[in-house]
Protein backbone atom coordinates (compact mmCIF):
# COMPACT_ATOMS: atom_id res chain seq x y z
CA UNK A 1 0.00 0.00 0.00
CA UNK A 2 1.39 3.91 -0.41
CA UNK A 3 2.41 5.23 2.67
CA UNK A 4 0.81 8.81 2.63
CA UNK A 5 3.43 11.35 3.11
CA UNK A 6 0.89 13.79 4.10
CA UNK A 7 0.98 12.94 8.08
CA UNK A 8 4.34 14.27 8.41
CA UNK A 9 2.49 17.92 7.23
CA UNK A 10 1.82 17.88 11.56
CA UNK A 11 5.74 18.21 12.12
CA UNK A 12 6.73 20.60 9.70
CA UNK A 13 5.70 23.68 11.90
CA UNK A 14 7.55 21.86 14.64
CA UNK A 15 10.51 21.83 12.24
CA UNK A 16 10.16 25.27 11.55
CA UNK A 17 9.10 26.71 15.40
CA UNK A 18 12.74 24.53 16.25
CA UNK A 19 15.44 25.94 13.47
CA UNK A 20 13.83 29.28 14.32
CA UNK A 21 14.47 30.06 17.96
CA UNK A 22 21.31 -2.31 21.60
CA UNK A 23 22.56 -2.35 25.29
CA UNK A 24 19.00 -2.89 26.88
CA UNK A 25 18.72 -5.19 29.99
CA UNK A 26 16.42 -8.22 29.87
CA UNK A 27 13.26 -7.87 31.21
CA UNK A 28 11.74 -10.25 33.99
CA UNK A 29 8.64 -12.16 32.41
CA UNK A 30 6.72 -10.75 36.52
CA UNK A 31 7.34 -7.10 35.34
CA UNK A 32 5.26 -7.09 32.15
CA UNK A 33 1.70 -6.67 32.11
CA UNK A 34 -0.39 -8.05 29.32
CA UNK A 35 -4.11 -8.74 28.64
CA UNK A 36 -5.37 -11.58 30.38
CA UNK A 37 -6.33 -13.09 26.65
CA UNK A 38 -2.14 -13.38 26.18
CA UNK A 39 0.56 -14.83 28.07
CA UNK A 40 4.30 -14.17 27.20
CA UNK A 41 5.80 -17.69 27.82
CA UNK A 42 9.79 -16.76 28.83
CA UNK A 43 11.00 -19.54 27.44
CA UNK A 44 9.59 -18.87 24.09
CA UNK A 45 11.38 -14.92 24.22
CA UNK A 46 14.36 -14.63 22.19
CA UNK A 47 16.24 -11.36 23.17
CA UNK A 48 16.38 -8.53 19.93
CA UNK A 49 19.88 -9.20 19.11
CA UNK A 50 20.43 -6.83 15.85
CA UNK A 51 16.42 -6.83 14.93
CA UNK A 52 15.21 -3.90 13.90
CA UNK A 53 11.23 -2.54 15.09
CA UNK A 54 9.50 -0.34 12.87
CA UNK A 55 5.90 1.10 13.22
CA UNK A 56 4.38 3.33 10.00
CA UNK A 57 3.08 6.34 11.77
CA UNK A 58 -0.63 7.43 11.28
CA UNK A 59 -1.71 10.62 13.58
CA UNK A 60 -4.37 10.60 15.60
CA UNK A 61 -6.80 13.49 15.27
CA UNK A 62 -5.13 15.81 17.53
CA UNK A 63 -2.41 16.20 15.03
CA UNK A 64 0.29 15.77 17.48
CA UNK A 65 3.32 14.21 15.87
CA UNK A 66 5.16 14.84 18.90
CA UNK A 67 2.89 12.63 21.00
CA UNK A 68 2.69 9.65 18.07
CA UNK A 69 6.55 9.61 17.88
CA UNK A 70 6.39 8.99 21.96
CA UNK A 71 3.99 5.80 21.74
CA UNK A 72 6.34 4.26 19.15
CA UNK A 73 9.25 4.77 21.31
CA UNK A 74 7.59 3.40 24.14
CA UNK A 75 6.48 0.26 22.24
CA UNK A 76 10.56 0.01 21.12
CA UNK A 77 10.20 1.18 17.80
CA UNK A 78 13.59 2.68 16.48
CA UNK A 79 12.63 3.79 12.45
CA UNK A 80 9.22 5.14 10.80
CA UNK A 81 8.67 4.94 6.39
CA UNK A 82 8.68 7.58 4.15
CA UNK A 83 7.71 7.34 1.15
CA UNK A 84 8.57 9.82 -2.04
CA UNK A 85 7.03 9.65 -5.52
CA UNK A 86 9.42 10.50 -8.40
CA UNK A 87 6.23 12.36 -9.86
CA UNK A 88 5.55 14.93 -7.75
CA UNK A 89 9.37 15.98 -6.55
CA UNK A 90 10.63 15.98 -10.70
CA UNK A 91 8.25 18.61 -12.51
CA UNK A 92 9.90 19.32 -14.91
CA UNK A 93 13.11 17.06 -16.57
CA UNK A 94 15.50 18.10 -14.56
CA UNK A 95 13.70 20.22 -12.07
CA UNK A 96 12.79 19.04 -8.33
CA UNK A 97 10.61 21.10 -7.07
CA UNK A 98 8.93 19.50 -3.98
CA UNK A 99 5.83 21.15 -2.62
CA UNK A 100 6.28 20.72 0.46
CA UNK A 101 9.47 19.06 0.67
CA UNK A 102 9.00 16.19 2.69
CA UNK A 103 12.73 14.95 2.44
CA UNK A 104 13.73 18.11 3.99
CA UNK A 105 11.54 18.10 6.96
CA UNK A 106 12.37 14.45 7.64
CA UNK A 107 16.19 15.48 7.47
CA UNK A 108 15.31 18.34 10.22
CA UNK A 109 13.23 16.41 12.56
CA UNK A 110 13.83 12.69 13.04
CA UNK A 111 17.80 12.98 13.62
CA UNK A 112 16.46 14.99 16.80
CA UNK A 113 14.26 11.98 17.31
CA UNK A 114 16.80 9.71 17.35
CA UNK A 115 15.11 7.61 14.68
CA UNK A 116 16.44 5.85 11.26
CA UNK A 117 13.90 6.10 8.25
CA UNK A 118 13.01 3.26 5.81
CA UNK A 119 12.54 5.18 2.52
CA UNK A 120 10.76 4.02 0.01
CA UNK A 121 11.15 5.62 -3.77
CA UNK A 122 7.88 4.73 -5.26
CA UNK A 123 8.24 4.61 -9.18
CA UNK A 124 5.76 2.10 -9.37
CA UNK A 125 3.81 2.30 -6.45
CA UNK A 126 0.91 -0.98 -5.65
CA UNK A 127 -1.25 0.20 -8.85
CA UNK A 128 0.07 2.94 -10.38
CA UNK A 129 3.40 3.75 -11.93
CA UNK A 130 4.97 6.95 -11.21
CA UNK A 131 7.19 8.56 -13.56
CA UNK A 132 7.37 12.37 -14.26
CA UNK A 133 4.95 13.64 -17.18
CA UNK A 134 7.42 13.75 -19.74
CA UNK A 135 8.43 10.17 -19.39
CA UNK A 136 5.13 8.54 -18.73
CA UNK A 137 4.86 5.81 -21.39
CA UNK A 138 8.62 4.74 -21.57
CA UNK A 139 10.08 1.55 -20.30
CA UNK A 140 12.20 1.62 -17.16
CA UNK A 141 14.75 -0.22 -19.73
CA UNK A 142 15.05 3.28 -21.23
CA UNK A 143 18.54 4.32 -21.25
CA UNK A 144 17.00 8.11 -20.20
CA UNK A 145 14.47 6.53 -17.34
CA UNK A 146 17.80 5.17 -15.86
CA UNK A 147 20.17 8.66 -15.91
CA UNK A 148 17.00 10.33 -14.96
CA UNK A 149 16.67 8.31 -11.87
CA UNK A 150 20.30 9.12 -11.03
CA UNK A 151 19.81 12.28 -11.33
CA UNK A 152 16.85 12.12 -8.74
CA UNK A 153 18.69 10.04 -6.34
CA UNK A 154 21.57 12.80 -6.40
CA UNK A 155 18.77 14.85 -5.40
CA UNK A 156 17.50 12.80 -2.72
CA UNK A 157 21.25 12.58 -1.31
CA UNK A 158 20.98 16.31 -0.85
CA UNK A 159 18.12 16.70 0.83
CA UNK A 160 18.60 14.51 3.52
CA UNK A 161 22.68 14.89 4.69
CA UNK A 162 21.57 14.06 8.03
CA UNK A 163 18.90 11.32 7.70
CA UNK A 164 20.10 8.15 8.83
CA UNK A 165 18.57 5.26 6.43
CA UNK A 166 17.36 2.11 7.81
CA UNK A 167 16.91 0.56 4.23
CA UNK A 168 15.75 2.21 0.76
CA UNK A 169 13.17 0.53 -1.25
CA UNK A 170 12.66 1.66 -5.00
CA UNK A 171 9.31 0.25 -5.74
CA UNK A 172 6.44 0.01 -3.32
CA UNK A 173 4.69 -3.53 -3.99
CA UNK A 174 5.92 -3.73 -7.66
CA UNK A 175 4.11 -6.92 -8.14
CA UNK A 176 0.85 -5.00 -8.67
CA UNK A 177 2.08 -3.13 -11.59
CA UNK A 178 4.42 -6.05 -12.97
CA UNK A 179 2.02 -8.40 -13.05
CA UNK A 180 2.43 -11.82 -14.62
CA UNK A 181 3.82 -9.72 -17.51
CA UNK A 182 7.15 -11.05 -18.28
CA UNK A 183 8.60 -8.04 -20.15
CA UNK A 184 7.65 -5.85 -17.90
CA UNK A 185 9.48 -7.66 -15.21
CA UNK A 186 12.71 -7.82 -17.30
CA UNK A 187 12.36 -4.48 -18.29
CA UNK A 188 12.04 -3.25 -14.43
CA UNK A 189 14.82 -5.68 -13.69
CA UNK A 190 17.32 -3.74 -16.36
CA UNK A 191 16.14 -0.20 -14.86
CA UNK A 192 16.71 -1.43 -11.05
CA UNK A 193 19.93 -3.34 -11.71
CA UNK A 194 21.56 0.31 -12.05
CA UNK A 195 19.52 2.15 -9.86
CA UNK A 196 20.22 -0.04 -6.75
CA UNK A 197 24.32 -0.07 -7.77
CA UNK A 198 24.11 3.70 -8.11
CA UNK A 199 22.14 4.01 -4.74
CA UNK A 200 24.55 2.04 -2.93
CA UNK A 201 27.39 4.30 -4.30
CA UNK A 202 25.48 7.34 -2.16
CA UNK A 203 24.42 5.26 0.58
CA UNK A 204 27.24 2.56 1.31
CA UNK A 205 25.59 1.00 4.35
CA UNK A 206 22.45 0.88 3.67
CA UNK A 207 20.71 -1.94 2.54
CA UNK A 208 18.67 -1.48 -1.23
CA UNK A 209 15.80 -3.57 -2.17
CA UNK A 210 12.32 -3.05 -3.60
CA UNK A 211 8.87 -3.95 -1.86
CA UNK A 212 7.05 -6.80 -3.30
CA UNK A 213 3.45 -8.48 -1.98
CA UNK A 214 3.58 -11.96 -0.27
CA UNK A 215 1.35 -13.43 -2.84
CA UNK A 216 3.72 -11.68 -5.02
CA UNK A 217 6.44 -13.57 -3.57
CA UNK A 218 4.55 -16.89 -3.04
CA UNK A 219 2.32 -17.12 -6.17
CA UNK A 220 2.47 -16.89 -9.87
CA UNK A 221 4.95 -14.15 -10.11
CA UNK A 222 7.29 -15.74 -7.38
CA UNK A 223 9.71 -16.56 -10.46
CA UNK A 224 10.01 -13.26 -11.65
CA UNK A 225 10.35 -12.00 -7.93
CA UNK A 226 12.86 -14.59 -7.08
CA UNK A 227 15.03 -13.39 -10.06
CA UNK A 228 14.61 -9.63 -9.27
CA UNK A 229 15.80 -10.30 -5.86
CA UNK A 230 19.12 -11.97 -6.91
CA UNK A 231 20.22 -7.94 -7.64
CA UNK A 232 18.47 -6.92 -4.14
CA UNK A 233 20.68 -6.35 -0.80
CA UNK A 234 17.40 -7.59 0.86
CA UNK A 235 14.23 -8.98 -0.05
CA UNK A 236 11.75 -6.73 0.99
CA UNK A 237 7.74 -8.21 1.70
CA UNK A 238 4.84 -6.45 2.32
CA UNK A 239 2.43 -8.70 4.16
CA UNK A 240 -1.74 -8.66 5.19
CA UNK A 241 -3.18 -11.94 5.82
CA UNK A 242 -6.14 -11.70 3.99
CA UNK A 243 -8.94 -13.82 1.84
CA UNK A 244 -10.09 -12.76 -1.15
CA UNK A 245 -12.64 -11.04 0.50
CA UNK A 246 -10.67 -8.41 2.71
CA UNK A 247 -11.56 -11.15 5.82
CA UNK A 248 -8.44 -11.50 7.77
CA UNK A 249 -7.07 -15.44 7.62
CA UNK A 250 -6.13 -17.03 11.40
CA UNK A 251 -4.15 -15.07 13.68
CA UNK A 252 -1.45 -18.09 13.72
CA UNK A 253 -0.89 -18.56 10.00
CA UNK A 254 1.93 -15.85 9.77
CA UNK A 255 4.05 -18.92 11.96
CA UNK A 256 3.71 -20.70 8.45
CA UNK A 257 4.13 -17.91 6.09
CA UNK A 258 7.35 -16.50 7.76
CA UNK A 259 8.85 -20.09 7.49
CA UNK A 260 7.59 -20.07 4.08
CA UNK A 261 9.28 -17.12 3.11
CA UNK A 262 12.58 -18.02 4.81
CA UNK A 263 12.52 -21.16 2.98
CA UNK A 264 12.11 -19.72 -0.31
CA UNK A 265 15.18 -17.47 0.59
CA UNK A 266 17.46 -19.18 3.00
CA UNK A 267 20.83 -17.03 1.66
CA UNK A 268 18.87 -13.61 2.00
CA UNK A 269 18.16 -10.93 4.30
CA UNK A 270 14.44 -10.17 4.90
CA UNK A 271 12.52 -7.03 5.76
CA UNK A 272 8.92 -7.55 6.62
CA UNK A 273 8.61 -4.05 5.49
CA UNK A 274 5.06 -3.97 6.00
CA UNK A 275 2.93 -6.15 8.12
CA UNK A 276 -0.57 -5.35 9.39
CA UNK A 277 -4.06 -7.23 10.55
CA UNK A 278 -7.52 -4.93 10.55
CA UNK A 279 -10.08 -5.21 13.55
CA UNK A 280 -13.43 -4.53 11.96
CA UNK A 281 -15.65 -7.22 12.56
CA UNK A 282 -17.09 -6.29 8.36
CA UNK A 283 -13.11 -8.08 8.17
CA UNK A 284 -13.84 -10.78 10.64
CA UNK A 285 -11.91 -9.68 12.68
CA UNK A 286 -11.61 -8.36 16.43
CA UNK A 287 -9.25 -6.29 18.22
CA UNK A 288 -8.47 -9.72 20.18
CA UNK A 289 -7.52 -11.37 16.70
CA UNK A 290 -4.78 -8.40 16.08
CA UNK A 291 -3.83 -8.59 19.89
CA UNK A 292 -3.30 -12.50 18.67
CA UNK A 293 -1.89 -11.98 15.65
CA UNK A 294 0.84 -9.89 17.04
CA UNK A 295 1.49 -12.37 20.02
CA UNK A 296 2.54 -14.90 17.12
CA UNK A 297 4.19 -12.34 14.62
CA UNK A 298 6.80 -11.77 17.34
CA UNK A 299 6.66 -15.39 17.99
CA UNK A 300 7.48 -16.27 14.31
CA UNK A 301 10.40 -13.50 14.28
CA UNK A 302 12.08 -15.25 17.00
CA UNK A 303 12.23 -18.16 14.64
CA UNK A 304 13.26 -16.65 11.77
CA UNK A 305 15.97 -14.20 13.64
CA UNK A 306 18.99 -14.39 11.91
CA UNK A 307 16.96 -13.82 8.59
CA UNK A 308 14.37 -11.04 9.03
CA UNK A 309 16.10 -8.63 10.60
CA UNK A 310 13.40 -5.96 10.44
CA UNK A 311 9.88 -5.76 10.71
CA UNK A 312 7.70 -2.24 10.17
CA UNK A 313 4.22 -2.29 11.15
CA UNK A 314 1.13 -0.66 9.84
CA UNK A 315 0.13 1.23 11.76
CA UNK A 316 -0.31 2.85 14.89
CA UNK A 317 -3.68 4.81 14.50
CA UNK A 318 -6.43 3.93 12.66
CA UNK A 319 -7.67 5.99 9.81
CA UNK A 320 -10.15 8.75 9.27
CA UNK A 321 -12.96 8.36 7.08
CA UNK A 322 -11.42 10.50 5.09
CA UNK A 323 -8.14 9.21 4.43
CA UNK A 324 -9.67 6.04 3.66
CA UNK A 325 -11.58 7.80 0.89
CA UNK A 326 -8.76 9.44 -0.45
CA UNK A 327 -7.01 5.34 -0.47
CA UNK A 328 -10.67 3.92 -2.13
CA UNK A 329 -10.29 6.72 -5.25
CA UNK A 330 -6.45 5.68 -5.40
CA UNK A 331 -6.95 2.39 -5.66
CA UNK A 332 -10.44 2.60 -7.58
CA UNK A 333 -11.97 0.04 -5.22
CA UNK A 334 -14.76 1.86 -3.58
CA UNK A 335 -15.38 -1.86 -1.40
CA UNK A 336 -16.52 -1.21 2.11
CA UNK A 337 -14.77 -4.60 3.44
CA UNK A 338 -11.33 -2.63 1.54
CA UNK A 339 -12.07 0.46 3.46
CA UNK A 340 -12.45 -1.20 6.47
CA UNK A 341 -9.34 -3.23 6.40
CA UNK A 342 -7.72 0.27 5.40
CA UNK A 343 -9.66 2.15 8.35
CA UNK A 344 -8.81 -0.64 11.16
CA UNK A 345 -5.09 -1.48 10.62
CA UNK A 346 -4.11 0.71 13.66
CA UNK A 347 -2.99 -0.65 17.02
CA UNK A 348 -4.99 2.42 18.43
CA UNK A 349 -8.21 4.10 17.63
CA UNK A 350 -9.92 7.27 15.88
CA UNK A 351 -10.80 9.79 16.55
CA UNK A 352 -9.65 12.09 19.45
CA UNK A 353 -6.65 11.42 21.01
CA UNK A 354 -6.58 8.07 20.41
CA UNK A 355 -6.97 4.99 22.53
CA UNK A 356 -4.98 2.08 23.24
CA UNK A 357 -6.57 -1.65 21.44
CA UNK A 358 -5.62 -4.34 23.18
CA UNK A 359 -3.07 -5.00 20.17
CA UNK A 360 -1.03 -1.81 21.14
CA UNK A 361 -0.65 -3.73 24.74
CA UNK A 362 0.12 -7.03 23.68
CA UNK A 363 2.87 -4.91 21.12
CA UNK A 364 4.18 -3.33 23.92
CA UNK A 365 4.72 -6.31 26.48
CA UNK A 366 5.93 -8.59 23.67
CA UNK A 367 8.86 -5.94 22.11
CA UNK A 368 9.63 -4.95 26.13
CA UNK A 369 9.94 -8.41 26.40
CA UNK A 370 12.59 -8.71 23.99
CA UNK A 371 14.52 -5.84 25.53
CA UNK A 372 13.51 -3.29 23.03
Amino acid sequence: MPKTTYLLGVIACLVLLTTACDSTADIPATEISTPHVIEINPEEVLPKGNRQLEIDITDAENGDYDQSIALVKEVGAESVSLSVFWDEIETAPGTFAPDPNWLEVANLYYPGQDFQVSLVISVLDTSEVRLPADLAGKSFADPEVISRFRAFLDFIKSQIPDLKLASLAIGNEIDGVLDSDSGAWEQYSIFFTPAAEYARGLWPEVPVGAKVMFEGLTGSTSKYAWDLNQSTDVVMVTYYPLQGDFSVKDPEVILEDFARITEMYPDQEIHFAEVGYPTSEINNSSPEKQAAFIHNMFLAWDNHSSQITLISYAWLTDLSQASVKEYENYYGLPDPAFGEFLRTLGLRTYPGSGEDKIGFQVFQAEAKARGW
